[in-house]
């Protein structure tokens, strides 16, 4: 299964979404929805830790007549529509959605009353988003422009799980002209498909939005309208090499492989009949919910073990 297109996507919804300024008779919904319109670039750092895993990254960003683009370490992301695009100089690759279901945010988050402050030396408000009356989230918002200019996600025992903050901001383009490449080296349109039925419709209250088709398999994207991730399924195979050195952790007496990313968070299991890869930006917390209702790892049993070592 090919991981990288989805990872472009993660990233570039990550660093370039919106958050709008917060009024004392706005909802999280409305304040999300409403979001978007502004034009900036500037410089920031994104950072992610979980227990002894740790990654940070710089970046910069810009949004201009509608289009979003992050310029980071390895490559570059443009966001336009329903169309990703990644690579650096000449080399180009492209991501296109073809479907995509509608928003909705889960009703278990609320905003709490914002509240003035500063940053960069601009007016700017902080809002807190509430899950069950605890703080999940903190967002500082450019008055003038509604751009976040600090977003911390925090875990559910309060600490930071996440960071992204810029530490340069102009409103505005810059003076670069930006553009969609005009041609790849490869470009990729995923399909939706039928749901698989060994995935649940909602999993520990993020809802299964949309299935794709993806190589050797299948994605399957859940979103509760805050937090988003995908599971890729496809028929069980060797562990990818990129989890060959990774952390093992534990839910409910299983055990996984994860990755963590400055803005995302890689887990990989073999069930008995399928390998999956679950790529999101959802808190721990979340993540062992989530994986407590997925199909559980496991081998296959003696008799399945034999009878592929017959027979292929």
């Amino acid at each position: 299964m090919s991981r990288r297109p989805m990872l472009a996507l993660f990233v570039a919804m990550a660093l370039c979404a919106p958050v709008a300024v917060a009024r004392a008779d706005d909802s999280l919904e409305e304040l999300m929805e409403n979001a978007g319109a502004g034009e900036f670039h500037g410089v920031g750092v994104v950072m992610c830790t979980w227990g002894r895993d740790s990654a940070a990254a710089t970046y910069q960003v810009e949004r201009s007549r509608g289009m979003s683009m992050v310029h980071g370490p390895d490559r570059d992301l443009m966001l336009s529509g329903s169309l990703v695009a990644m690579g650096s100089g000449a080399e180009w690759y492209a991501l296109e959605v073809s479907d995509w279901s509608s928003w909705s945010l889960s009703d278990r988050y609320s905003l709490s009353e914002p509240e003035p402050t500063s940053r960069l030396g601009r007016p700017a408000t902080e809002v807190r988003v509430l899950e069950d009356g605890r703080v999940r989230a903190r967002v500082v918002v450019d008055d003038e422009s509604t751009i976040p200019l600090v977003t911390e996600i925090l875990d559910g025992d309060g600490r930071v799980f996440r960071l992204a903050s810029l530490v340069e901001f102009e409103v505005g383009p810059s003076a670069d002209d930006h553009a969609m490449p005009e041609e790849y080296q490869r470009r990729t349109v995923m399909e939706p498909m039928a749901a698989t039925t060994a995935l649940p419709r909602d999993a520990a209250g993020y809802r299964l939005v949309d299935t794709y088709e993806a190589p050797g398999g299948s994605q399957s994207y859940y979103s509760d309208g805050l937090f988003s991730f995908s599971v890729f399924e496809a028929k069980r195979g060797r562990t990818p090499a990129e989890f060959d050195g990774a952390t093992r952790f534990g839910i409910d007496g299983q055990v996984y492989r994860r990755i963590v990313t400055p803005t995302t968070v890689w887990v990989h299991w073999n069930g008995p009949n399928s390998s999956y890869v679950l790529v999101g930006d959802l808190p721990p917390d979340h993540l062992a919910a989530v994986l407590s209702v997925l199909p559980k790892p496991g081998d296959r049993s003696i008799f399945v073990k034999l009878w592929r070592r017959l027979f292929g």
